[in-house]
């Protein structure tokens, strides 16, 4: 009988103790039950909101990889050398061809570098035209010959853009004649 009411005030202790934490955690009912919905709709907002911090913290470790790839594969094909094929000359960091015997106005020779798989040259500094032009001069034997760059105003007389679309810069050292 001992052991039955032991058991008894073990189980009344258990429950009693296991009420205080429902009602810790769930209140009791208000009679417009207001009180108490708000309550849970609060509780179950924090639980989404610990997800959704969860969820950033992988996300954000996530985006630091891809950042640590693309700078990685950024730098590998900055430092790669540049080769160029057949009768093409390195030039900076792009590839040169001229077409000295070639007689042609801009249109045609664009078609023509198009269709070796370029497109008529761009520069994006000063530096890489002054490459280009030195290599030009050195290799244009009759003074005259006309050497065509990828600049245009087609669409809006004189407004000069790249033929990638970009503007063109004006002033020295990009226009002006040679001799």
């Amino acid at each position: 009988m001992r052991l039955v009411v032991a058991i008894f005030w073990m189980m009344a202790g258990t429950a009693w103790a296991m009420d205080n934490l429902y009602d810790e955690h769930f209140p009791s009912l208000h009679p417009n039950c207001t009180q108490s919905l708000t309550d849970l709709l609060l509780l179950r907002q924090e639980v989404q909101l610990k997800e959704l911090k969860e969820v950033e913290q992988v996300s954000a470790g996530i985006l630091r990889e891809i950042a640590d790839i693309l700078t990685d594969n950024k730098i590998s094909f900055t430092s790669k050398e540049v080769s160029c094929p057949g009768n093409f000359r390195k030039c900076g960091d792009t590839c040169l061809y001229l077409a000295i015997d070639t007689d042609a106005n801009w249109a045609a020779a664009r078609v023509f570098c198009q269709g070796l798989g370029g497109d008529l040259a761009v520069f994006r500094d000063a530096n890489a035209f002054a490459e280009a032009l030195k290599y030009v001069k050195s290799s244009v034997a009759v003074q005259g010959t006309p050497v065509w760059v990828g600049g245009t105003d087609r669409i809006l007389e004189g407004e000069w853009r790249w033929v990638s679309g970009e503007d063109m810069p004006r002033g020295t050292p990009f226009w002006g004649a040679y001799n």
